[in-house]
């Protein structure tokens, strides 16, 4: 299917870095606080969907992905926006722009290969137990499994079918540990193929909302 996204870039007067990522989210929210899509929860606690609006920082700009119905409300907020308080240091916007584009999305006749370009957060508490105790090639196979349920999950929340089975295969996988509100995850860099079109600058995994597991394709 076709995936309508806009994609929002802006380049403030000093480079962002990668850790500026989850205070990029922190103030979107805090300047507008009545939109329940920028940062997932209700009244009734979290809302469990894949985000319709995600946060990145690339290349030194922040970048703002709106999906589906998370279009109109980056649309309606994006104008003002002309400064980005990211702990405790300004940063002025100096210029950007707004794309709106129709991404192919779904199921390949083809193998194609992607890089995460932000950590992927694969592993939950129950998963890192099975992962600690395994070879190398069963740690593959595990996160093989994931990657695929990460894509199975995503399309489910983006009303998207999947018909055929999906193969997935890890071509080259780095770990590192990730920082954020002082717990510890495992974050993996990497590359990896799979029988599926996934639109560049999407996350996949856990807290994609915050700018994990973004996937470029090569």
């Amino acid at each position: 299917m076709k995936l309508p996204m806009i994609i929002c870039r802006l380049k403030t007067n000093k480079p962002l870095k990668k850790i500026h990522t989850p205070y990029l989210r922190g103030y979107i929210l805090k300047k507008f606080p009545n939109y329940v899509e920028l940062h997932h929860h209700s009244n009734g606690g979290f809302l469990y969907m894949y985000p319709k609006i995600q946060y990145k920082v690339i290349n030194g700009d922040a970048v703002i992905l709106g999906i589906k119905e998370g279009i109109n409300i980056l649309k309606d907020i994006i104008f003002d926006i002309d400064k980005l308080e990211l702990n405790k240091e300004v940063y002025y916007v100096v210029n950007g722009y707004i794309k709106a584009v129709f991404e192919e999305f779904g199921e390949s006749e083809e193998m194609i290969t992607y890089k995460f370009i932000s950590p992927w957060i694969a592993l939950n508490e129950k998963n890192y137990l099975k992962y600690k105790n395994m070879d190398n090639e069963s740690r593959k196979e595990l996160l093989e499994k994931i990657l695929i349920g990460n894509i199975l999950s995503m399309s489910k929340y983006l009303n998207y079918t999947v018909k055929e089975k999906l193969e997935a295969e890890i071509l080259r996988l780095e770990n590192l540990t990730v920082k954020y509100k002082g717990n510890k995850f495992i974050g993996f860099f990497g590359e990896f193929k799979v029988n599926f079109n996934i639109p560049n600058y999407l996350g996949i995994g856990r807290k994609v909302s915050k700018g994990f597991g973004t996937v470029i394709r090569l």
